[in-house]
């Protein structure tokens, strides 16, 4: 008698429990996209350069490749040139604030390595025209892209791209 007491008064508990929050949920699919983070995306961008007769360089954007993901070592371009003269690209959030920024040597000055019996060289070239590229992560907040040259503590503005 006691416990089927006891196992009315758990059923009418949990009956009471269940019914008094029950709400309607509706979903929106308007509202799921706008809340949705956006997707990452792994931006490569290829650039042409070339020295006019002045010896002014001018760079061009030759192509953009955009693919789903993202890479794991975003690190890219150290410049390691000897000749104290580098590329600085920075990327720009949409607040218009430096969001990451990288060194890749100077493309128009490879370094070479030569190699003899006894010994390793590097070697300077002097190049007309150069191609290089540059990638990065992409989650949605970059909005423009500046490329810098660096020579002797000096920087001049070479390009400046809208995202």
């Amino acid at each position: 008698m006691i416990n089927n007491k006891v196992a009315n008064f758990f059923f009418l508990f949990i009956m009471i429990m269940s019914c008094t929050n029950q709400s309607i949920v509706r979903s929106d699919p308007e509202m799921d996209k706008r809340n949705e983070k956006p997707q990452p995306k792994m931006v490569y961008l290829f650039f042409e350069g070339e020295k006019t007769a002045d010896g002014k360089e001018i760079i061009t954007l030759v192509d953009k490749k955009v693919s789903d993901g993202f890479f794991k070592n975003e690190e890219f371009g150290t410049a390691k040139d000897i000749t104290n003269t580098f590329y600085k690209i920075i990327l720009f959030d949409r607040n218009n604030q430096v969001y990451k920024t990288a060194k890749i040597d100077n493309p128009f000055s490879p370094v070479f390595e030569s190699y003899g019996q006894e010994s390793m060289e590097k070697q300077i070239g002097q190049l007309n025209k150069a191609e290089f590229f540059y990638r990065y992560n992409d989650y949605g907040n970059i909005s423009k892209l500046e490329i810098h040259k660096s020579e002797n503590d000096r920087s001049t503005l070479l390009f400046t791209l809208k995202l």
